[in-house]
C-alpha cells in the first residue's frame, strides 16, 4: 500500500499507520507458546502494547480505550494490518475494512482501526477528491476505539482533507476540536489552522489567532515566521518587517533559510530594500546565509541603483558564475564599462555570450566599446558589425559604423 497522505504545501506529511493491536485470549493458556514465566511476560507486554504507547498528546482529557480487538476478529484484523505492507492493496484493505466494520462481533477498536486504514487506502487511491477518505476517517473517530495518538491524528487529517476539498467551515470545526481536546500547541497543528483561515478568506482571524499563539510561544520560530507571512499576505508590510526583526534580534535566525526568507520579504516590501541588504550582509558575515546567485545579484542590483558601482561590480563578480545564463556577466560588463575597466568588461561580455543571453547585441555593444577603449579600432568595428545583427542594438551599431566611416 502507498502510505501517503496529501497535505497542504509547506506542512509536514502525516502517514497512515496501523494502530497497535493487542491480540488477547478470552481465557486459558495459549497452546502455541511455551508455558513459561518469560513467555507469559512477553504475552502481557504485547497485550498492553497499544495502551502503553507514548502519549503524543499528554494534555488530552480523553482516556484511551483498551487497545484490544474482539477475540473473534483477531484473524481478520491481523490480515488487515498485514495488507499495509503489500503494494497496490488499497482495494483489498477497503473491502476487508468494510467487512470488519459491518461484523456484529467486532468491537470499537476493530471498527475504528478498520475505518482508519480504509481512510488511508481511499486517500492513496483517489484521483478525484477525498470524500471517501473523509467518510472513513470520520467513522474512525466516531467509533471511538483508537489510541489517543491515532484518534487525534485522524482529526488532524480530517481538517487538512476538508481544507483541500474547499470545505473550510468543516476544516475549522475539526482543527478547533483537535486543539480543544488535545490542548496542544503543536506548531504543525497551529500552521494548519492558520492555512485554513487564510483559505477561508479570513486573514484577520488568521492574524489574530497567530498573534495570540506567538505571544505564548515567542521562541517558536515556525510560528513567528507564519505570523510574519500572514501580515505580508494581508498587506501589513510594516508589521511583517517588525515580526522578522524581532526574530532576528531574539537570535532565532539560525539557518540559511531564515535569513533567505527574511531578506526576500524585506526586498519585496516598500521601503525594505536597505534592511534586506543588511540582513544579507549579516547572514553572510555570520556564515549562516548560504551564498547564492540570488543573494549576490540582489546585492549588485541594489548597489548599482544606489550609485555604488564598485560594490555592485564586486557582487556581480561573485554571482555571475553561479547563474544559469549569462545575464549576470552582462550586467557586470556594463558596470565595468561605467568604470572604464575595458579589459575586464570585454572578458565579462564574452562570458555572457558563452553562457547565453536574451539580448546578445548588448554584449557585442560592450565588446565594441571595450575594444575602442583599449585602442583596438578594427576589433571595435568588428564588434559593432556583430551588434548590428541584433534588433536591440542595430540602430546604435549602424550609427557607430557610420561615425567610423565603415
Amino acid at each position: 500500500m502507498k502510505k501517503t497522505l496529501l497535505v497542504s504545501a509547506a506542512l509536514a506529511t502525516a502517514f497512515i499507520a496501523a494502530p497497535v493491536v493487542a491480540q488477547t485470549q478470552s481465557g486459558g493458556i495459549d497452546s502455541s507458546r511455551p508455558n513459561t514465566r518469560a513467555a507469559r511476560r512477553e504475552a502481557d507486554k504485547k497485550k498492553n502494547a497499544g495502551s502503553n504507547q507514548a502519549q503524543t498528546y499528554p494534555n488530552a482529557e480523553r482516556k484511551a480505550p483498551k487497545q484490544a480487538g474482539a477475540d473473534a476478529m483477531q484473524k481478520d484484523l491481523a490480515r488487515l494490518f498485514s495488507l499495509q505492507e503489500k503494494n497496490d492493496s488499497e482495494d483489498e484493505i477497503i473491502a476487508l475494512a468494510d467487512q470488519i466494520i459491518g461484523d456484529q462481533k467486532s468491537n470499537a477498536f476493530d471498527k475504528s482501526s478498520a475505518a482508519y486504514l480504509a481512510g488511508g487506502a481511499w486517500q492513496s487511491k483517489s484521483d478525484d477528491g477525498y470524500a471517501k477518505a473523509i467518510e472513513y476517517l470520520e467513522k474512525a473517530v466516531q467509533f471511538n476505539g483508537l489510541h489517543n495518538n491515532s484518534h487525534y491524528q485522524a482529526m488532524l487529517m480530517l481538517a487538512q482533507l476538508h481544507n483541500v476539498e474547499g470545505n473550510h467551515d468543516k476544516a475549522l470545526t475539526w482543527i478547533d476540536r483537535f486543539l480543544s481536546e488535545t490542548k496542544s500547541e503543536d506548531s504543525k497543528a497551529l500552521a494548519i489552522k492558520n492555512q485554513i483561515l487564510l483559505g477561508a478568506g479570513k486573514p484577520e482571524q488568521a492574524i489574530g489567532f497567530l498573534e495570540e499563539q506567538a505571544k505564548k510561544n515567542p521562541d517558536d520560530k515556525k510560528l513567528q515566521m507564519n505570523l510574519a507571512s500572514a501580515y505580508q499576505s494581508a498587506g501589513q508590510e510594516a508589521k511583517a518587517r517588525e515580526a522578522m526583526d524581532r526574530m532576528r534580534k531574539a537570535g532565532l535566525f539560525t539557518e540559511s533559510q531564515d535569513y533567505d526568507i527574511a531578506w526576500r520579504m524585506f526586498a519585496n516590501s516598500e521601503g525594505g530594500q536597505k534592511q534586506a541588504l543588511e540582513l544579507i550582509e549579516e547572514g553572510l558575515s555570520k556564515g549562516i546565509l548560504e551564498p547564492g546567485y540570488d543573494v549576490y545579484i540582489y546585492q549588485a542590483q541594489t548597489a548599482y541603483a544606489d550609485g555604488q558601482t564598485d560594490k555592485a561590480i564586486e557582487a556581480w563578480s561573485k554571482g555571475a558564475p553561479m547563474g544559469k545564463d549569462g545575464q549576470g556577466f552582462l550586467n557586470l560588463s556594463q558596470a565595468l564599462v561605467d568604470k572604464e575597466r575595458w579589459a575586464e568588461a570585454k572578458t565579462a561580455a564574452q562570458s555572457a555570450l558563452d553562457k547565453g543571453v536574451k539580448k546578445p547585441g548588448v554584449a557585442w555593444q560592450v565588446i565594441g566599446l571595450a575594444e575602442a577603449g583599449l585602442g583596438n579600432k578594427s576589433a571595435a568595428t568588428a564588434a559593432y558589425r556583430e551588434a548590428a545583427k541584433h534588433a536591440e542594438t542595430k540602430k546604435w551599431a549602424d550609427a557607430m559604423l557610420g561615425n567610423s566611416g565603415k
